[in-house]
């Protein structure tokens, strides 16, 4: 393992980036491992993927600091270093990113977004004077169980409510009790307590980048802009093989910090930049809480990745494509 480890390291210095298969494996998996390896990775400037430096103590992290306080460094090496210190945690970077806040480094003019905002990348950002979590630290297998009892599934909406817009069967995407200690725990970032049922139609909605839905305490559910009746929102159309999926979820191990597949808690996969919707009602940036990758139970290579507000008591769903 070391010296298959050791090659791979080299591989990627000799290459100038990181972009070797057993160096993000392991990133995802155990990124403590890398961490022995990080300034020398750093110090021939391989600063990408910026997962590589999920675990970067503190010496590397104040390495990766002064070199994009270095400037005339271009903004996409600007970009890979802020995205690399994103990932990490700790006083070093906090103040880095208080700083540039309000003093941002040279070569931030080439950036597309402040540095300070790609906190969000690592699941973080500067609410005032304070640091908020993005996500949650624990996370909990999604395992889809199929059910050919009832076609459809447990996505059926129990209530026996269909789409406004196609007159389709609504399909419950979430349905999560925090009376389950397991759930309790992956959704005590976010406050909630008692159930959480998020309903979508799978016709009208999945494809649609961002869509709301008003959550209550006892499972109830809602679209918050639903379509007119016997409208049908306009987008890409599902295909054949995009059946409502005859599945319900089942929480399984307990994963760590950044797992892989459909998940409860942790932190997101994203296929672009990340993505958190702002509250509709008072603007607040919201919590993710869950991720499923429907390529587990569909032909639909997506990421739907979920995110909660519970003080306005709205849930949210993005869709990615892979």
């Amino acid at each position: 393992m070391i010296q298959n480890l050791e090659d791979a390291v080299v591989r990627a210095i000799a290459r100038c980036d990181g972009d070797v298969e057993e160096l993000e494996e392991l990133a995802d998996r155990t990124p403590e491992a890398l961490t022995p390896y990080l300034p020398r990775l750093l110090a021939a400037d391989v600063v990408y993927p910026a997962k590589l430096y999920r675990a970067a103590d503190s010496e590397t992290q104040r390495g990766l600091v002064a070199k994009a306080d270095a400037g005339g460094i271009g903004g996409l090496r600007l970009n890979h270093l802020l995205m690399a210190l994103a990932q990490t945690r700790g006083p070093v970077v906090e103040a880095a990113f208080r700083r540039w806040r309000d003093q941002p480094p040279l070569d931030a003019d080439k950036l597309c977004i402040g540095p300070a905002e790609y906190m969000r990348e690592g699941g973080w950002m500067l609410e005032g004077d304070r640091v908020r979590e993005l996500c949650g630290p624990v996370s909990y297998e999604l395992r889809a169980e199929e059910d050919e009892a009832v076609r459809g599934g447990v996505g059926v909406d129990p209530t026996g409510r269909l789409c406004q817009g196609c007159g389709g069967p609504m399909w419950t995407a979430l349905d999560l009790d925090s009376a389950d200690e397991r759930v309790a725990e992956a959704l005590a970032h976010v406050g909630w307590s008692g159930r959480l049922r998020v309903a979508i139609c799978y016709e009208c909605n999945v494809h649609r980048d961002t869509e709301f839905i008003e959550v209550g305490t006892d499972g109830t559910c809602r679209l918050s802009d639903p379509p007119e009746p016997g409208a049908i929102v306009s987008g890409p159309e599902v295909e054949d093989d995009d059946e409502l999926p005859a599945v319900r979820w089942r929480l399984g191990r307990r994963t760590g910090l950044h797992p892989s597949g459909s998940a409860l808690g942790g932190r997101p996969v994203w296929t672009g930049d990340a993505t958190y919707p702002e509250c509709p009602v008072c603007g607040t940036l919201m919590t993710y809480i869950a991720q499923v990758d429907m390529e587990n139970i569909s032909y639909v290579p997506m990421y739907f990745t979920f995110f909660l507000h519970t003080e306005c008591g709205l849930a949210a769903m993005v869709s990615q494509g892979e």
